[in-house]
């Protein structure tokens, strides 16, 4: 048997390959631990965003914008969209999806261009809900010429308005502020 040798791993060899496959444990069981957070987190910062173009296309247009939020056949709020009225008298009517006039995008896919963030149907936020939205009473807000927040019959929106999230590992509650339109996030324990 002289041409056969026999090769094993050596104990550093086994080391540094038990350290590496720890490494890469350490670093990668958080992430998959907190993909529910990170859901969540993601769903807010996308809303906030949202807001923001609103307040700034309502400023760069000079024209009203809405902020809708979305309601399924049992009163579920499942997301928003952001609605550009033509006849700016009539932009606080009600709300009726058939027929409203959504702000179109180019980035918005799905949904024939129109501005509408569905969370059912995009998987980014899945195991996340907007738990409650009062603005004033009301489910929308509307941004003015100037982005200041504005609710019925062209009223400054004084009060200002709040969203709740909820995902699994966290919830989320974003304000907005009366006259200044100003939006703070805060993580809430309830």
């Amino acid at each position: 048997m002289r041409g056969f040798t026999r090769r094993a791993y050596t104990l550093i060899e086994l080391l540094i390959v038990i350290a590496i496959l720890g490494l890469s444990s350490a670093l990668l069981i958080p992430r998959l631990v907190d993909a529910e957070t990170f859901s969540v987190q993601a769903a807010v910062r996308s809303m906030i965003a949202d807001v923001t173009f609103a307040q700034t296309d309502a400023l760069a247009m000079q024209r009203i914008r809405r902020l809708q939020f979305l309601r399924d056949a049992n009163g579920r709020l499942h997301g928003y969209a952001i609605l550009a009225p033509s006849d700016q008298s009539t932009y606080d009517a009600g709300f009726d999806p058939a027929t409203a006039e959504y702000l179109d995008h180019e980035s918005m896919t799905g949904t024939q261009g129109r501005f509408i963030v569905d969370f059912d149907l995009d998987a980014r936020f899945e195991g996340v809900e907007i738990e409650s939205v009062n603005f004033g009473g009301r489910d929308w807000v509307a941004f003015d010429s100037l982005g200041g927040p504005v609710g019925i019959s062209g009223q400054p929106l004084a009060g200002g308005g709040e969203v709740r999230m909820r995902g699994l590992n966290g919830a989320y509650l974003i304000r907005l502020s009366g006259f200044t339109g100003k939006i703070t996030v805060e993580p809430i324990d309830d």
